[in-house]
């Protein structure tokens, strides 16, 4: 009699299902691969980022002709690809020179088409080699005792000289012909008429067009050529190197 409770007790322990713990639902495979899309994208973007800040730095200092202004110029662009990315800033750094030259209007400043010419700049870790128009910037940047800049000094002492002088050295600026500005600067030192120094520096100029326009025959440029020689003969109509030059240019 005593066993049969504890068989019904048993049974009844026995027959009652154990509960099973509920599985965990997957997420999406969408979301995964959406997770894994968005990390790359930003582990790329960092990587352009660094990269560009380490290697794609451009900067250096530039000098117009037109207006006889010198800047500086900063950017960042993608390295090796040079695709800009970021804006071009400027920071005026005319000097002093430059500006005795405009204020007293001894060249024609133009409004119009403005060219930049680059004395020194680099991109990324590499340095540009400086640009001709640096050896312009020696004579503009010379200075005297006190500060004074020695060709600001002989403008503001050799008016007459000065009005017959800077134009001749924005012409061959505008040509980038750089190199021979030492011997333009030696003229105005040694001449005090400005109708002789007028003259000298026009046949120099037209001299050294006619070298300008020969380049660009070599590279057939006939329509470059023939504005230079016409340039040239302005100033020197006499100068037989450029008559012969422009009579053998190629008929169109």
């Amino acid at each position: 009699m005593t066993c049969l409770p504890y068989f019904v007790a048993c049974s009844l322990t026995m027959s009652t299902p154990t509960a099973r713990p509920t599985a965990a639902r997957p997420w999406p495979r969408w979301v995964s691969i959406a997770g894994w899309s968005v990390l790359a994208i930003l582990g790329v973007t960092l990587l352009v980022f660094v990269v560009t800040v380490t290697f794609g730095a451009v900067h250096g200092t530039e000098f117009c002709p037109q207006t006889f202004e010198r800047r500086s110029y900063s950017y960042y662009e993608l390295p090796m690809a040079h695709i800009q990315m970021t804006g071009e800033r400027h920071a005026d750094l005319t000097g002093e020179t430059e500006k005795c030259v405009t204020t007293n209007k001894f060249i024609a400043v133009g409004n119009g088409k403005k060219d930049w010419h680059v004395l020194v700049g680099s991109r990324g870790t590499r340095l540009r080699r400086p640009g001709d128009a640096g050896i312009l910037m020696q004579y503009l940047d010379a200075e005297e005792s006190g500060s004074m800049h020695r060709w600001v000094r002989w403008s503001d002492e050799h008016g007459p000289l000065a009005k017959v002088f800077w134009p001749a050295v924005q012409r061959l600026a505008l040509r980038e012909m750089y190199v021979f500005m030492p011997e333009l600067f030696d003229l105005a030192k040694t001449i005090d008429d400005p109708v002789k120094l007028q003259q000298d520096l026009d046949r120099f100029s037209a001299q050294k067009l006619v070298l300008l326009a020969r380049g660009q025959l070599a590279r057939k440029d006939a329509a470059g050529a023939k504005a230079v020689l016409d340039e040239a003969l302005s100033l020197d109509p006499t100068n037989a190197e450029a008559q012969e030059a422009k009579a053998a240019l190629p008929a169109r």
